[in-house]
């Protein structure tokens, strides 16, 4: 693997004695390194110590329900020449991505059954009393009174951070195609197959609990995961019989008439990764070519 060109990540690297080759993987918000067999280190982008600490607060609120998979558990939280770092325990299983590279027939099926089942418990997992809807951990948190109110108003900041292309989308129309839940659950948001770890059986862990947690409808995680496994430009790995699964799945728990609004809201709310050409060209495809 190329060595990283961020300075201040491979002074980090260097102090632990790791190198671009024990990366694990790479997001929005950190690049994650094997730091032996139980450990990761997470180095997290440029001024990131107060999400990380909100992050650890969050876990250890969610982890008080006794959930029946691992969540991230954060052992130190450092600083290296200003750069901020993690060490986490390293979870077991492999993520779902990987196994449906390899996985066929019955045991694929009931991966996705597993996987989508997971989505819908993180809806379980107790949250203390929020006053709004909203954003738990990002800085410059939206929150609002309604949840629909919550998600056009996150719906129209991502988009005036995207390319003008998408300047034009109602974010309030998004929001109106969602349904309004009561009171506010946990919502992970990005609980996609690279997201959950797995035995090749059951769901042995839950990741990358970070910026995109809200207080919100629970029913949007299992939608959302259901959006990004048969999205070939997200997941890459869908097969013809993946969709069916999940269809089903969606049917048998009542969700599948809010898909549609959930993809659409999904592609307002991941325009912001200007970044990202894939992850944009499917949100150009769901706003501006799919009608």
């Amino acid at each position: 693997m190329d060595p990283p060109e961020d300075p201040g990540l491979v002074t980090v690297l260097r102090e632990f004695g790791i190198t671009a080759d024990d990366r694990l993987g790479q997001g929005g918000e950190a690049s994650v390194y094997a730091l032996g067999t139980d450990r990761v280190l997470r180095v997290l982008r440029p001024s990131g110590r107060q999400p990380i600490e909100r992050r650890r607060r969050l876990v250890a609120e969610l982890s008080r329900g006794h959930p029946p998979f691992d969540l991230p558990d954060i052992l130190e939280i450092g600083d290296i020449a200003g750069r901020v770092f993690a060490v986490e325990r390293r979870l077991p299983g492999r993520s779902v991505l990987d196994e449906l590279r390899s996985s066929s027939g019955p045991a694929r099926r009931h991966l996705i059954e597993h996987h989508l089942d997971a989505a819908a418990a993180l809806g379980d997992l107790p949250l203390e009393p929020r006053p709004a809807f909203g954003d738990l951990i990002v800085d410059g948190a939206i929150t609002a009174s309604t949840w629909r109110r919550y998600l056009a108003e996150r719906a129209a900041a991502n988009l005036a951070r995207s390319t003008n292309e998408f300047w034009s989308i109602d974010p309030e129309a998004l929001a109106d195609g969602l349904p309004e839940p009561t009171e506010p659950s946990f919502v992970h948001l990005d609980a996609f197959a690279g997201n959950m770890l797995t035995d090749g059986t059951r769901i042995t862990a839950v990741i990358d609990i970070g910026s995109t947690s809200v207080a919100g409808d629970r029913r949007l995680d299992p939608l959302s995961a259901a959006v990004y496994l048969v999205s070939s430009d997200i997941t890459g790995v869908v097969a013809a019989s993946d969709i069916d699964v999940t269809m089903s799945w969606l049917r048998a728990a009542g969700l599948h008439d809010w898909l549609e609004p959930a993809r659409r809201w999904l592609a307002a709310f991941w325009s912001f990764a200007v970044d990202d050409p894939t992850l944009l060209r499917w949100c150009r495809r769901v706003l501006l070519e799919d009608g």
